[in-house]
């Protein structure tokens, strides 16, 4: 009963993570001009993004959608087959799902991705850009540290 439990627990919690990602990008939606946050920091933006991460393959939103929701089922098949055999299954998964799906939506629904988080220093982004990469980073230090234990134990 414990297992059903946190299954739905992860469901909801991806969900809620889709939710917050689709309010703020609706919450701009009608955003003219910057909005300064934190001068010279961090600015509301909205930017309307028909290709990749930063900008790139602009006009490419089909293929970019196509690939998102590829990625998001090849996320849940690995989770299910991971719970099916009572695997661990790392919770960065879930952060890239929730990004994941954030964008496939604005992919489908709206034709472009809402981007709007902008910085002097990385091009402009959104909630579900940012689950995507802290998931990534927190797979690959998970990865790295495994690494690091099972060469520590071999010797």
């Amino acid at each position: 009963m414990k297992n059903i439990h946190k299954k739905v627990l992860l469901i909801v919690f991806v969900l809620m993570l889709v939710i917050i990602d689709q309010i703020t990008k609706n919450a701009v939606m009608n955003i003219e001009d910057s909005i300064v946050v934190i001068p010279n920091l961090l600015n509301i933006t909205l930017v309307n993004n028909y290709g990749a991460v930063f900008g790139l393959a602009q006009g490419s939103n089909i293929i970019m959608a196509i690939i998102t929701g590829s990625i998001c089922v090849a996320i849940v098949a690995f989770i299910c087959a991971c719970m099916r055999k009572k695997e661990k299954v790392s919770f960065a998964l879930y952060l890239v799902l929730a990004g994941g799906i954030g964008n496939f939506i604005d992919r489908i629904y709206r034709g472009f991705v809402v981007d709007f988080i902008d910085t002097p220093f990385i091009a402009t982004f959104n909630i579900a850009d940012s689950l995507v990469v802290i998931g990534a980073i927190w797979l690959i230090v998970e990865y790295g540290i495994s690494i690091f234990k099972e060469t520590n134990n071999n010797e």
